[in-house]
């Protein structure tokens, strides 16, 4: 029964090696995430606050805030911004064609393209038709799984646009 003092203080220098490269890398996953938590936070206070991102389906609209989401029409396809200077500025879209992945009442994944009507900002619910107004569906916003915009095929995020919806109703008194 040898006692080799050599052989095991190797073993305790190799463990002890391990203990702090393992405790680097947590360190360094620990400020990284804290860093995009912090990204996170500031794009949605910016979000609250009324800016809209370019990742959100967006209407140009009266800088009054009279013009009603239904009253916009094809005349409210985004133009450069010297053809309308000072008239119009970039809203958030509430009744967006987007095309969603979500899962039903019996955990499936759909895919199909919803033409949003109504945004229950309370019940958090989207409430659109698919192909024709007769197929209305309530979608719980938990079950979306990914959003993008119909016609660009970009990817939004639906929690944003939310909070875009909400600032943008509070600021016309809808709230």
């Amino acid at each position: 029964m040898g006692f080799d003092l050599e052989k095991w203080q190797v073993v305790a220098v190799v463990l002890g090696g391990g203990l702090v490269i393992l405790g680097l890398v947590f360190f360094v996953w620990h400020h990284i995430a804290g860093r995009r938590r912090s990204q996170y936070l500031i794009a949605a206070a910016r979000v609250r606050s009324g800016y809209v991102p370019g990742g959100l389906p967006t209407v140009r609209g009266g800088l009054g805030g009279n013009t009603g989401m239904g009253e916009l029409g094809p005349a409210s396809a985004p133009q450069p911004l010297a053809a309308n200077e000072g008239e119009f500025e970039e809203m958030v879209d509430e009744q967006p064609l987007i095309r969603i992945r979500y899962l039903d009442a019996l955990s499936k994944k759909v895919d199909v393209t919803l033409h949003v009507e109504h945004l229950d900002v309370q019940k958090r619910l989207v409430v659109g038709y698919c192909d024709h107004p007769n197929d209305m569906r309530r979608i719980p916003l938990r079950n979306i799984v990914g959003a993008r915009i119909a016609e660009t095929g970009q990817r939004f995020d639906i929690d944003t646009w939310v909070d875009a919806v909400r600032v943008a109703r509070r600021r016309r008194g809808q709230a």
